[in-house]
């Protein structure tokens, strides 16, 4: 099978290269930036999904299946037209493209947003109540490959909706509060008793292998969550069992920690600058993100890493990270 991935220098599409490259697939990819966060994929074509020309090089390609990845996901500091130009319109232009191939195959990589942060646990039957410009362009970008299927009943999409993707190589949420348990374990928001949803990227890529044997016609949506689902206490003393990391000595209401955010919003404004402390990353943190991952069980898939052994290989991987800056200073 020739698979052609995009946001293959991401977080998730260079490891999504690699993995299937030594399955035997032939693998091809595509990424609007040379960044990579560990080693690029030589097969990777620097180019922007929403171009049309940049589709060409792919005219005399065999390509069986799709794993679209490419995004704009960063939680801040992104514009909504940048949002949606990325994951809707981004993906309405991979969907053309996909038709002129007469490619039949998709695995779409949304994500829980779509379903908002709701009062109670939401699995692939919940409502669609968005409340992020983020959830609502990825939904909107889904809604383009439910036309797409539509359009041909032959044709198959499974859509993948996984909650925070952490591991090594990856800097966002997790690893911000890895870094925190390490520099700063100062304060907790809240008790830290509400659920926080996540999955690590080698059990997302083992969901991933799972679904191209899930394909068939129509659209299957499947959550990707690890198991137990922790509490962020939980997860926390997970990450302080490892050397280096320790549990936070004050736990602040987070009442006062939005109120506290309110003022690093204001110095932000005065500074013109996004600090690291605001309101927005206090309330998000205080969220529960309560989302449910057991029809894909009951699909087949086996969890083969548990949380405790992939945030055991993240903590070293940042500790590692952190010996490295300072040799080189």
């Amino acid at each position: 099978m020739n698979i052609f991935i995009t946001g293959s220098n991401g977080f998730v599409g260079s490891a999504l290269m690699y993995f299937f490259e030594e399955k035997g697939y032939s693998v091809i990819g595509i990424d609007n930036s040379s960044k990579c966060n560990k080693v690029s994929h030589p097969n990777t074509i620097i180019g922007d999904i929403r171009n049309e020309k940049n589709y060409e090089i792919f005219c005399n390609t065999q390509i069986d299946l799709i794993i679209h990845c490419a995004a704009k996901k960063d939680d801040f500091g992104i514009s909504d037209e940048s949002y949606f130009s990325n994951n809707e319109y981004g993906t309405k232009i991979l969907m053309q493209f996909a038709s002129k191939k007469n490619i039949k195959k998709i695995i779409y990589y949304s994500t829980v947003s779509v379903y908002g942060h709701q009062d109670h646990t939401c699995d692939e039957t919940a409502e669609y109540l968005s409340n992020t410009v983020y959830g609502d362009s990825k939904f909107a970008g889904e809604k383009e490959i439910w036309k797409w299927c539509e359009e041909d009943k032959k044709r198959e999409v499974i859509t993948l909706r996984p909650s925070v993707i952490y591991g090594p190589h990856n800097f966002a949420n997790m690893y911000n509060l890895i870094n925190q348990m390490h520099k700063f374990p100062w304060f907790m928001i809240g008790d830290g008793s509400h659920i926080k949803s996540m999955v690590s990227l080698k059990n997302m890529i083992d969901m991933t292998y799972l679904a191209i044997n899930q394909l068939k016609p129509g659209v299957e949506n499947f959550n990707c969550i690890d198991k137990p689902y922790f509490t962020v206490k939980q997860l926390m003393e997970v990450i302080s069992s490892n050397d280096g990391f320790s549990m936070p000595l004050i736990y602040i209401p987070i009442k006062i920690a939005v109120l506290i955010g309110k003022v690093f919003d204001v110095i932000g404004k005065l500074l013109n600058k996004e600090l690291p402390i605001n309101s927005d990353r206090m309330i998000k943190f205080g969220t529960s993100t309560d989302y449910r991952a057991e029809k894909i069980r009951e699909a087949g898939y086996i969890q083969n890493h548990s949380i405790k052994d992939e945030f055991k290989r993240t903590c070293e991987w940042y500790l590692k990270e952190l010996q490295i800056k300072k040799n080189n200073k």
